[in-house]
């Protein structure tokens, strides 16, 4: 029998405060409202980032069965190349997103996409046989508004649906890229991402949430990039992904034939509730999706750079071999021209040919140790089988594919790159109250700053002065701050001396924010991100402590079953009740998970005779802690 001997008491972790000369805080309250001092004598946003991507509905620019963007129904014969217009302005676009299918092939090929008014390079974008259909994802250089298809082989029809463009222009809106380590948000064959463990049916729709998930903001995101792979399908069909909330397009990101495993990447729009739908033409698919990165809203992420297509690496040449069973082929991003250049990401066109087995290729950054359990293409025997690949590029300026089964060649060709803005603030850095900060993680959500009733959040960063490129004076500090509610405001935040800002809230949720310098006429870069999640005051109701005795006797040697419980007002994530840490007597305090119902079980012996204290506190996942309640139980 257990028994409680004192009451829980709901108590807050320490404050939290700023260290550096540059700091605004953001004061509790009701409605978001921003008082800044010194007052603006004048801003200028930063400067606009080049390469910018917007997204479009999904428009189908070119079908040569049905006379869309050519002249006549006509396929592209051998060694032919048509010429089509994207429909966008030309001075607008530097480059286009587009999922090009073959279909109705006669014979084995390939087809190139490229620049208008340019020589066909020496890259392909999709390999096919007699009677395939086959999609890929293709970015590429625009000239004129217009883009060329060249095929070679046997004759085939071609559709290319727009998903988006790339711009340079100051004067319109677009998203930076923020590129994210591979993980899967779907796999309909194991209930990931879905109720239950189901292929889609025929003419049905799966809704995906993504925003505030896989390292998505829960605000601020455009578009998201994702390989999907159907699998399993009972019929030929397509798939076709597209923003929550907005009417079925016309156009499809991957056909397939029955038993067929393809993938393909994906870049689609978000739904204003953060999510897409993916629907299924005919019979039956399992569908999985990985989530490599997103578009936002924010200047902060990667701008894009076109290369045109050029080939890194083809192991049929002489001097490279091909990919054995679990083995891995490392790439430098140099080898694709870029020399020392920085990139954050980049647009690889990867294509398995002569696999011996069925099996897969998964692309990766880094030294080859931290291989992701996602894949970006899967092929069967002799199959040959292209996918774009969007990788993240760490600092030790490798990429690396590997091989699960048999042995595959591999062909590597790069289409471009993306870089960070770069001289802006540095330092950013936040927490409750007025103790030391933590330092900024650039992936969201970020973690938790509890803030108790009436307390700040502080922000800070590194004291300059910072000057923007051609600034003749000293700058003020901006800080552009999005809420949990997805408002942004962009407030003073003062000088490099003397910075304070105050945001009558925080709300509980999730905050990103980041800071640029301007004297008015120019602004520096902005910084990197910063995301943090807030959580006023989560009261623990209390701790409760109970046995599989009852109250019926314990005796020495038997063993006990204690069941501990707790509950938190609020019903956010941030105040849900994360774990329990308990001890007996003087020992050191164990850590244990808690379920969804905010209760964990602990199995113990009751060790010898007489009175056993326990003292058990219960902890919410932003960091709150109850008292620390005592119990006891009697072994005779």
């Amino acid at each position: 029998m257990v028994r409680a001997s004192s009451p829980s008491l709901p108590r807050r972790l320490g404050r939290l405060s700023l260290a550096g000369a540059a700091a605004l805080s953001l004061a509790t309250g009701v409605t978001p409202a921003f008082a800044a001092d010194p007052t603006p004598t004048g801003s200028v946003p930063p400067p606009a980032q080049t390469g910018k991507f917007v997204p479009t509905t999904p428009t189908r620019i070119l079908d040569t069965r049905h006379a869309i963007g050519v002249p006549g129904r006509t396929p592209v014969a051998n060694r032919a190349s048509i010429r089509v217009d994207t429909g966008l302005v030309a001075a607008d676009v530097t480059a286009v997103v587009m999922n090009v299918t073959v279909t109705d092939t006669t014979g084995p090929g390939f087809l190139t996409v490229y620049p208008d008014g340019t020589q066909p390079p020496t890259t392909s974008n999709l390999n096919f046989t007699a009677g395939q259909t086959v999609p890929n994802l293709v970015t590429v250089p625009v000239t004129n508004g217009h883009v060329d298809f060249y095929n070679f082989g046997g004759s085939t029809d071609v559709i290319a649906d727009l998903a988006g463009y790339y711009t340079d222009s100051g004067a319109i809106a677009g998203s930076s890229y923020v590129p994210l380590p591979p993980s899967r948000a779907l796999d309909t064959r194991s209930a990931l991402g879905t109720p239950k463990a189901a292929p889609i049916g025929q003419r049905g729709t799966l809704n995906l949430k993504l925003a505030g998930t896989h390292g998505i903001p829960p605000k601020g995101a455009t578009a998201v990039v994702l390989n999907v792979t159907a699998t399993r399908p009972s019929t030929g069909g397509f798939l076709t992904v597209y923003p929550h909330g907005t009417a079925l397009p016309t156009t499809s990101n991957l056909n397939f034939t029955t038993g067929q495993t393809v993938p393909n990447l994906v870049t689609v729009p978000l739904g204003a509730d953060g999510s897409v739908d993916v629907y299924n033409f005919l019979g039956t698919t399992d569908v999985v999706a990985d989530v490599f990165g997103y578009y936002q809203s924010a200047p902060t992420g990667a701008g894009f750079t076109p290369t045109g297509p050029k080939r890194m690496v083809d192991t049929r040449d002489k001097g490279h071999a091909p990919i054995g069973p679990g083995g891995l082929l490392q790439l430098p991003v140099a080898t694709g021209g870029l020399g020392t250049t920085k990139v954050s990401a980049v647009v690889l066109n990867v294509t398995a040919v002569n696999a011996t087995k069925g099996g897969y290729l998964t692309v990766f950054p880094g030294n080859g140790t931290n291989r992701p359990t996602t894949s970006n293409l899967n092929f069967g025997p002799k199959q040959v089988v292209p996918n774009m690949v969007v990788v993240p590029v760490d600092d030790s300026g490798l990429i690396n594919i590997y091989n699960f089964l048999g042995t595959t060649d591999v062909v590597v060709d790069l289409f471009g790159y993306f870089t960070d803005p770069v001289g802006g603030p540095t330092g950013l850095s936040y927490g409750g109250g007025n103790a030391p900060v933590y330092s900024c993680g650039a992936t969201a959500p970020g973690r938790w700053a509890t803030v108790a009733q009436g307390d700040p959040i502080t922000l800070g960063m590194d004291p300059g002065p910072f000057r923007a490129p051609g600034q003749l004076s000293d700058t003020q500090i901006h800080a552009v701050v999005t809420d949990p509610s997805g408002k942004t405001t962009d407030s003073v935040a003062g000088n490099a001396t003397l910075a304070r800002l105050t945001i009558p809230t925080p709300l509980s949720g999730a905050y990103s924010w980041y800071a640029y310098a301007t004297d008015g006429t120019k602004s520096s870069p902005p910084s990197k991100p910063c995301y943090f999640q807030a959580d006023g005051d989560s009261v623990i109701t209390g701790v409760q402590v109970t046995s599989n005795t009852g109250n019926g006797p314990t005796h020495t040697g038997d063993p006990l079953t204690l069941t501990f419980k707790a509950t938190s007002t609020g019903s956010t994530d941030g105040k849900k009740i994360a774990s329990f840490c308990y001890a007996e007597e003087s020992g050191s305090c164990t850590q244990i998970p808690a379920d969804a119902n905010g209760q964990a079980t602990v199995n113990t012996t009751a060790g010898h005779w007489g009175t056993h204290v326990l003292y058990v506190q219960a902890f919410t996942v932003s960091g709150w802690v109850a008292s620390t309640t005592s119990s006891y139980y009697v072994a005779g």
